[in-house]
């Protein structure tokens, strides 16, 4: 009997499909050569959605990888860094300057044809109505790791700072609230090492602290608060180096740091200056690039959530095994404990 018990338990342990769990091995990766296959996971296709939309994972890590300006296809967006890795600068950086870069343009060169296939509506931005001229009015210095970050954000109207700038930028939403009259709060963004300001966006609502916005290319940041964007096109550093800001030692407008605050003088300045910026290029020329990688990051990290399921499903199924063996083995013992006991009476 008891020869009969360990013999099918050995067996049922040398026999257990562990790969019946749906154990994902590192292999599989290997049918998602470069990001050349991607699977629609419904995250939206560059419309303007709600911002406190469903959450779902923004971003895996290296937040300090170099800047790749490489031109690359959209089938090839997984550069040689990575999905993770941050990007300055899409595809249109190493594009030609346009020989009509002088004549009047109220808007950057985004056609029709490619905005209606990136789901962006052109029409939002760089409008001529645009007000440039504020009594009052906050602004603030907008510095981002990443522009698939600044992507996210124009597409799904929302912004997440570090818990510092979270913290600032609420209570000056709330001070621009509790003021009289109409007091905005409008946000300059600039991507790290890009060289330029990609655009302006005005905060239109207080900082969530307790939910996060997963769309983030890292993660890294905390809390959420929604935004609407005014003004996307790229606008050269050199357009705003003269722009000195006493309140951070006199040093120009371009050397600051993340949440940094404009005084309302060289803030209308600088609104100024975007509005009537003739630009070559912006953002919006790369949205279906970046709504590729974001397709392609977030079909990653959901075969990486699979895996790390089904690996819990093993052990745990292992875990399990091993208890029965053990309890197994101590019920045989305590057998081999009475007949002893019998034997000796």
């Amino acid at each position: 009997m008891r020869c009969c018990l360990f013999t099918e338990l050995q067996v049922h342990q040398q026999q257990t499909p562990y790969h019946g769990f749906g154990v994902v091995s590192s292999s599989s990766t290997r049918h998602y050569p470069q990001g050349s296959s991607y699977r629609n996971l419904n995250y939206g296709g560059g419309s303007i959605s709600h911002w406190g939309s469903g959450r779902f994972p923004r971003g895996i890590t290296d937040k300090g990888g170099k800047r790749d300006r490489d031109r690359e296809s959209i089938s090839t967006s997984t550069d040689s860094h990575g999905l993770a890795s941050d990007r300055n600068r899409g595809p249109r950086a190493s594009k030609p300057k346009s020989k009509n870069s002088t004549e009047e343009s109220s808007s950057p060169a985004l056609d029709k044809n490619s905005a209606s296939t990136s789901g962006v509506n052109i029409d939002l931005y760089n409008r001529s109505d645009f007000a440039t001229d504020y009594e009052s009015a906050r602004f603030f210095v907008i510095k981002s790791f990443s522009e698939d970050n600044v992507h996210k954000s124009i597409k799904y109207n929302i912004w997440a700072s570090t818990p510092l700038g979270n913290r600032k930028l609420d209570a000056a939403y709330h001070e621009a609230k509790e003021a009289k009259g109409n007091c905005p709060i409008f946000l300059f963004f600039s991507v790290n090492a890009s060289g330029q300001f990609c655009g302006v966006a005005e905060m239109v609502g207080p900082v969530d602290f307790d939910n996060d916005a997963e769309y983030w290319q890292q993660d890294r940041w905390s809390g959420r608060f929604p935004v609407q964007w005014h003004i996307i096109k790229d606008v050269p550093n050199s357009r705003f180096r003269h722009i000195l800001l006493d309140n951070n030692e006199d040093k120009p407008v371009t050397h600051s740091r993340d949440s940094q605050e404009v005084k309302l003088e060289q803030g209308i300045e600088i609104l100024k200056i975007f509005k009537d910026h003739d630009a070559d290029m912006s953002i919006l020329d790369d949205f279906i690039f970046y709504n590729e990688r974001e397709k392609a990051l977030q079909e990653k990290k959901a075969r990486q959530q699979v895996t790390a399921t089904n690996n819990a499903s093993v052990v745990l199924a292992d875990a399990n095994i091993n208890q029965l063996s053990d309890n197994l083995a101590g019920t045989l013992q305590l057998e081999d404990s009475k007949e002893v006991h019998k034997t000796e009476l």
